[in-house]
C-alpha cells in the first residue's frame, strides 16, 4: 500500500509548465477592457474635473480602496471566530471478522462470562460536537477591536494615497495648460528657426556674406534652438503624464479650461497665508500617516493587554451529540457533556516573553510617531520655505516678460525703419519667447509648490468620509474647498474666465 501511494502521489506531482502565449494576450486583453474606462468625458476640464476624474479612475486608489475593503472583511472573520466550533462526523465502521470478546475475573483469573457479541460488525456512527473556549471567545472579540481599527489604518493609507494622486494631478494640470498656451508659440518660433538656418546656408553657398559671420549666426541660433527644443519636449511629456492620471485617452487631445490669456497673472497663484504654529497643528490633526500611527499605538496598548488574558486558564465548553447504529446498544443516541479549565503550559511559560515584546511593539509606537512628528514639522517648514522661494522667482520671472515684451516692440519698429535685420529680429523674438516661457515654468513651479504644501498639511480637498463618489459629486467638493479661504486663499478661476 505504502508503494502504490508513493506511485500516486508521483503522477500526481505537479509539472512545471511555462507561460502560454496566447494565455498571457487573452489575460492583457482582458485587462485592458478593465484597465481603460475612460467614462464620460467633457471639455474643457476644470482644475476640480481633473482631480476629481483622478480620485475616480486612477488606478492606484482603486486598490487602496480594495484594501480598505478587505480589511472590512477581517473585522467579520475576527467577530465570527468567537463563535462555539461545531463539526459533524459521520463514518461507516467495519472489521473483518466479528467483534466478539470475553471477561476474566480479577480474583481468580478464570472467563467469567462466555465470549459474546456486543458490537455489529458493520455499523454506522456519527457525531456533531461544539466546542467553546470562553476566554478565546473573549479575546477574539477583543481582535476584532484591533481588526476595527486596522479599517481606519486602511481609511487613512487610501486618503495618503489620494493624496498623492491628487497632488500629482493638480501639479500636472498646470504644465498642461501652460503647454497649451506654449506650444502654439514655440512650434510656430521653431519653425522661423528652421528658416533662417535655411536662408544661412544659402547665402553661404552664394557668398553672400563672410562665412565667419555665417557660421557665428548658424551656431546662436541653433543653440536657441536646441533650447526651445528641449523646452517643447518637457511640454509634450505632461500631457502624457496627466492624461495616465485621470485615466484620459493617450491618443486623443486634451483641452483644459484655464482662463484664457490671463492664465499666467499672478493675481491666479494660490496665496497661503496664516501662522506656522496653526499650520503645524493643521498637520498634527490631518496628516494620514499620524492618524495611522495613533491607531497602532491603540492596538499595541491592547496586545499588552492580550497578553495577559492569553495566560489565564479558559473555561472551555464541549458538548456532543453521538450515534450509532450498533444493535447490541440500549440507547443509539445519546450527549456528551465536558466543562473544564484549559490552557497551554506554554503560553504560561512563554507570557513573560511575549509581555516584553508586546511593550517594546508599545514603546516602537511611540517613538515612531514621535520621529514623524519632528518630520512633518520639518516638512511644513521646507514647504513653505519653498513655495515663497518659487513665489520670489515668479516674481522676477514676471519682470524679466515684462521687460522682454518692450524689447520685443523695440525690435520690430527697428525693424520696420530697417534698423535691425531678419536674423536679429529673430534672435530677440527667440530670448522673448524663453524668458516667457521660463516665466510659465515658475508659474506651474509655484502651482507644484501650492500643491506639495496642501498635501503636507494633510487636506482633503474632498471630504474624506464619502468614496466612490461620481466625478461630478467629487468636482463640486473639490471646487468648494478650494475657495474655502479658511486657511488658503486661492483665486478660483471661474466658468466665465473658463469658457
Amino acid at each position: 500500500m505504502a508503494v502504490s501511494g508513493l506511485c500516486i502521489l508521483a503522477s500526481c506531482a505537479p509539472q512545471q509548465k511555462g507561460v502560454d502565449v496566447a494565455e498571457v494576450r487573452a489575460l492583457v486583453n482582458e485587462d485592458l477592457s478593465k484597465v481603460y474606462q475612460h467614462g464620460a468625458i467633457e471639455a474643457p476640464l476644470r482644475l476640480e474635473d481633473v482631480l476629481a476624474r483622478a480620485l475616480v479612475y486612477n488606478l492606484d486608489t482603486k486598490v487602496a480602496e480594495m484594501d480598505e475593503l478587505i480589511a472590512a472583511d477581517d473585522v467579520s472573520l475576527e467577530q465570527l471566530r468567537s463563535l462555539p466550533s461545531v463539526t459533524g462526523k459521520i463514518q461507516r465502521v467495519g472489521r473483518s471478522n466479528t467483534g466478539g470478546s470475553s471477561s476474566f475475573s480479577l480474583l481468580t483469573g478464570t472467563q467469567s462470562l462466555q465470549e459474546s457479541v456486543s458490537t455489529e460488525q458493520y455499523r454506522n456512527v456519527g457525531q456533531l460536537t461544539m466546542e467553546w473556549n470562553l476566554l478565546d471567545a473573549g479575546i477574539n472579540l477583543w481582535r476584532a477591536k484591533s481588526a476595527s481599527d486596522r479599517v481606519l489604518i486602511a481609511q487613512e493609507r487610501r486618503r495618503k494615497v489620494y493624496h498623492g494622486v491628487v497632488q500629482d494631478a493638480y501639479s500636472a494640470f498646470w504644465r498642461v495648460a501652460i503647454a497649451q498656451q506654449s506650444l502654439p508659440i514655440l512650434d510656430g518660433l521653431l519653425m522661423e528657426t528652421n528658416e533662417q538656418l535655411a536662408r544661412i546656408e544659402q547665402q553661404i553657398e552664394q557668398n553672400l556674406v563672410p562665412l565667419g559671420e555665417a557660421q557665428g549666426a548658424r551656431s546662436t541660433i541653433r543653440a536657441q534652438r536646441e533650447q526651445l527644443i528641449n523646452m517643447k519636449q518637457g511640454l509634450d511629456l505632461a500631457e502624457i503624464e496627466l492624461k495616465t492620471l485621470i485615466d484620459y485617452p493617450l491618443d486623443e487631445p486634451i483641452v483644459l479650461a484655464t482662463g484664457g490669456k490671463n492664465l499666467l497673472s499672478g493675481e491666479n497663484l494660490p496665496k497661503i497665508k496664516g501662522d506656522i504654529a496653526k499650520f503645524e497643528e493643521t498637520a498634527f490633526l490631518n496628516r494620514p500617516e499620524i492618524r495611522e500611527e495613533l491607531l497602532n499605538k491603540r492596538i499595541s496598548t491592547r496586545d499588552m493587554k492580550m497578553v495577559i488574558w492569553e495566560s489565564l486558564p479558559g473555561i472551555e465548553l464541549l458538548f456532543t451529540y453521538n450515534y450509532d447504529s450498533n444493535k447490541y446498544l440500549a440507547y443509539t443516541n445519546w450527549i456528551d457533556g465536558i466543562v473544564g479549565l484549559t490552557q497551554s503550559i506554554n503560553k504560561i511559560i512563554t507570557a513573560p516573553a511575549r509581555y516584553d515584546r508586546a511593550e517594546n511593539v508599545d514603546l516602537l509606537a511611540d517613538k515612531r510617531r514621535q520621529a514623524l512628528i519632528a518630520a512633518v514639522i520639518t516638512q511644513i517648514h521646507v514647504a513653505k520655505a519653498r513655495y515663497d522661494a518659487l513665489s520670489e522667482i515668479y516674481d522676477e520671472n514676471e519682470k524679466s516678460a515684462e521687460d522682454a515684451k518692450e524689447i520685443l516692440e523695440r525690435a520690430y519698429n527697428y525693424k520696420g525703419v530697417g534698423l535691425m535685420s531678419d536674423a536679429e529680429l529673430l534672435n530677440v523674438k527667440i530670448d522673448s519667447t524663453i524668458t516667457l516661457i521660463n516665466r510659465a515654468f515658475a508659474f506651474s513651479e509655484v502651482q507644484d509648490a501650492y500643491g506639495r504644501f496642501v498635501t503636507t498639511m494633510g487636506v482633503d480637498l474632498w471630504d474624506a468620509d464619502d468614496a466612490g463618489l461620481s466625478v461630478p459629486d467629487y468636482a463640486k467638493q473639490i471646487r468648494k474647498n478650494l475657495d474655502d479661504d479658511n486657511l488658503f486663499v486661492m483665486t478660483a478661476l471661474n466658468e466665465g474666465e473658463a469658457s
